[in-house]
């Protein structure tokens, strides 16, 4: 007892200590001067270049001020990040100055932490930066999700519970434009979305637009989600493995030379070794009423034997740094990603056997080459090239009876180069030129084969090409602390409709007082691949969207103009920001939102979205706490749909509130968030009726119900250690729950007709597909 009260009363005593507040006063002294004074007042030990220091100063006074407090300070002033190694030790790096076409890293931060520690608010950009390797716990992630961590932000919603599954302000995910170091992606997560298909431990920064995005992106009309890997060359050789109860990583960090370094990763799933229950929960989650949960069953009773099972996904990264001075910068990154299904049934008292394979890949290669010519001139130069292909084939087949195939395919090759120039010709004023020219090559193919109807065979394929030439200017004017102005023009040409688009965009942002500012932004976009919905795999429930090119009549180029202006607010440890915008999309169709109305076949509509968010964040010491709440009202309206009448769209959250709490001592962290927003809408099936064709279901209003509240609460936590005593070797253990209290949420409602068990008529079946249950996961790592 006398000694589990000694290290309870010494741990205790540590935890004051580093909670310690000591007053401060740096009036114009010296950054070399105040580590040395941290050092001694803090009992802690920073580790940096000499360089760092030189002709940097500090200004910073406080009658008590935690070291936490006094490195933000720092933060704000100085273009530096502190790293917290280990209780004791810090490292302290510079954060690269960019120019103004390329992303830009924090500079001047009006908020250094925007909700947690590595969720920044750039003062000089609409954007919001999250840094993986910075980034403080989060409620159920014992991992930094790239996908999942931005979903806490107000106006980031995933309706299907999914990681990839991201909808920004009113926009579905194929609105997002995701960059991984400038390759196009166009499928982003693993396991049907449930996991983001990129490495956070080789992920150096992720920026989000809502909002105000920069000239230099284009041809989506939602978010920019442009996710930039390590840059940086290591001192020494870095590496990392570890594993949860879904996927094993492993990651190398290698120095060639001073100027040259190699950095490889790679993970992949571990179902087909061992079957968790994180694994079997999600696995309910993803296939629930698909054929693969269902067996291709024809009758509730069937019994079904299954003959294969076989499901993995996988990624892997290359990437070449080099630096041959401080001028020049050249980098070579690879990404591939890869999903693989293979399921095969068998009902025995009809020797019916049914399978089903799906394959999807996504690989991509960029060159970027960086040149300073001098201290107000530089250049970027970069390519890419992006390849996504998707193949599923389903069969079912009566031996000496019938074999029926479908098919479908749908491939995407796209490939761009981009020159972009910066001119900082004043102080205050710089000008960002580019041009960049892209081709997108997609095709599709959907095919069906029936023995015993030939008729009814059908082929349906399409290939098509765009070529994207675009030209944009980026004007930037700044005075520190007061006012931000970006004025920017991008001018596009899709070949594929022989039509130029012009994008104004526009941001501004000035402090009215010490703890006010004042923010708007205004922007045209516009996309001209996107995915449709197609019916002819409705049975097999999974991946029933293609990608398509606008072809100007069935599948319009989308165009969005969106307005938004807010408040924020900065004192004593709160933090509120408050925004309000105006979304319009024009050119969308029930081919790329497919509802349910079997009848409403084809549609031409737009959607208007009214949009108000919140987020209020308080910081006490290691304490956090954040409330995100996102008001949203989103209509459609379509000419054939509901009378010509707005409805609710597809994913019209009304109300989502988000509150998170987040502690940290020493080396555990905790964190936990409840989740609570309005069901979205549905369309329901009132009966079946009899027609020429066939019996079809009729349905009341298009998304004229709504499901039940949706809510859950998540919990995580993690313990950070050192494995040797030179603290060379580092581990981490975390824990997390999802859905804590195992609420039961649905996520959708359709209908299909099922034949009567009773008699020879049919019946309508519900459909709802419910959240995942309560749901545990372990992490463990190992860094050296």
């Amino acid at each position: 007892m006398k000694f589990a009260l000694t290290i309870f009363i010494l741990l205790f005593s540590l935890h004051v200590v580093s909670q310690e507040k000591i007053p401060i006063n740096y009036n114009d002294v010296a950054l070399s001067e105040v580590f040395i004074d941290l050092e001694n007042k803090f009992s802690i030990k920073f580790s940096f270049n000499s360089e760092l220091v030189s002709n940097e100063f500090v200004n910073f006074q406080s009658d008590g001020a935690t070291l936490e407090e006094v490195l933000i300070a720092i933060e704000t002033q100085i273009n530096i990040k502190f790293r917290k190694e280990s209780e004791r030790y810090y490292t302290v790096k510079r954060i690269p100055k960019t120019d103004l076409t390329s992303t830009q890293l924090l500079q001047e931060v009006v908020i250094n932490e925007y909700i947690t520690s590595g969720i920044n608010k750039v003062n000089d950009d609409a954007s919001i930066s999250v840094s993986p390797k910075e980034l403080g716990i989060l409620p159920g992630l014992t991992e930094p999700d790239v996908l999942q961590s931005i979903q806490l932000l107000p106006g980031v919603q995933s309706p299907t519970e999914t990681a990839s599954g991201v909808y920004i302000r009113g926009g579905t995910p194929d609105q997002n434009l995701v960059l991984w170091d400038g390759i196009k992606m166009y499928h982003s997560g693993h396991f049907f979305g449930t996991i983001s298909a990129f490495n956070p431990y080789i992920t150096e920064d992720i920026r989000l637009y809502k909002n105000g995005t920069r000239a230099k992106y284009g041809n989506r009309i939602s978010g920019v989600i442009d996710i930039i890997s390590d840059n940086a060359i290591p001192e020494k050789l870095q590496v990392g493995l570890g594993f949860n109860m879904t996927h094993a990583d492993a990651f190398v960090k290698a120095p060639i030379s001073e100027s040259t370094a190699i950095i490889v990763s790679a993970r992949r799933s571990i179902n087909d070794i061992f079957t968790t229950e994180t694994f079997k929960n999600l696995s309910k989650r993803v296939f629930q009423d698909t054929k693969i949960s269902e067996g291709n069953k024809v009758f509730e009773d069937d019994e079904v034997t299954t003959t294969k099972d076989l499901f993995y996904f996988t990624d892997f990264t290359l990437k070449a740094i080099v630096k041959p001075n401080e001028n020049n910068d050249i980098t070579v990154s690879t990404l591939f990603t890869k999903n693989k299904l293979d399921y095969g049934f068998l009902i025995e008292e009809y020797d019916e056997a049914s399978q089903d394979k799906l394959d999807i890949s996504n690989h991509g290669t960029s060159l970027k080459w960086g040149h300073i010519y001098n201290s107000k001139l530089s250049h970027t130069v970069s390519g890419y090239f992006s390849s996504f292909d998707l193949e599923y084939v389903g069969s079912n087949s009566i031996t000496d009876e019938f074999n029926d195939e479908l098919a479908k395919e749908n491939g995407i090759d796209d490939f761009g180069v981009s020159y972009d120039l910066n001119w900082a010709f004043r102080e205050q004023s710089s000008l960002g030129f580019g041009y960049q020219f892209s081709s997108s090559k997609v095709k599709y193919l959907l095919s069906f084969e029936d023995s015993e109807s030939p008729e009814d065979n059908f082929r349906e394929s399409n290939i098509n090409t765009n070529n994207n030439h675009s030209i944009y200017v980026d004007y930037q004017y700044k005075v520190k602390d007061k006012w931000f102005f970006n004025l920017g023009l991008r001018n596009s040409y899709f070949s594929v409709l022989d039509r130029f688009f012009v994008e104004p965009r526009f941001q501004l942002e000035t402090k009215l007082n010490s703890n006010f500012k004042f923010k708007a932004s205004a922007e045209r976009l516009h996309q001209a691949v996107s995915q449709v919905v197609e019916f002819n795999t409705k049975d097999f429930g999974l991946e029933n969207q293609i990608w398509a090119l606008s072809d100007g009549d069935l599948i319009p180029v989308l165009k969005s103009t969106q307005l938004t202006s807010g408040f924020v607010f900065n004192k004593d440890g709160w933090n509120i920001d408050i925004e309000g915008y105006y979304k319009n999309i024009k050119g969308l169709t029930s081919f790329t939102l497919g509802f349910n109305n079997e009848d409403d076949f084809f549609s031409k509509g737009k959607s208007n979205v009214l949009g108000l968010e919140l987020l209020v964040k308080k910081r006490i010491e290691n304490y956090r706490t954040w409330l995100s709440y996102s008001l949203i009202d989103n209509d459609f309206k379509f000419s054939n749909i509901n009378n010509g009448e707005a409805f609710p769209g597809n994913a019209d959250i009304t109300h989502q509130l988000t509150w998170s709490h987040t502690y940290e001592w020493k080396n555990f962290n905790v964190s936990l968030g409840w989740n609570w927003r309005t069901g979205i809408p549905f369309t329901m099936a009132t009966g079946i009726m009899d027609t020429p064709n066939g019996s079809v279901i009729v349905f009341d209003d298009t998304n004229g119900d709504r499901l039940p509240d949706y809510h859950r609460l998540d919990i995580s936590t993690t313990y950070k250690f050192n494995m040797s005593n030179n603290e060379r070797w580092k581990g981490k253990l975390g824990l997390s729950v999802l859905n804590v209290y195992n609420q039961k949420n649905i996520l959708s409602r359709t209908y299909e007709k099922r034949q009567s068990t009773t008699d020879n008529g049919e019946v309508i079946r519900e459909i709802n597909k419910n959240s995942l249950g309560i749901t545990p996961n372990l992490v463990f790592r190992v860094e050296f």
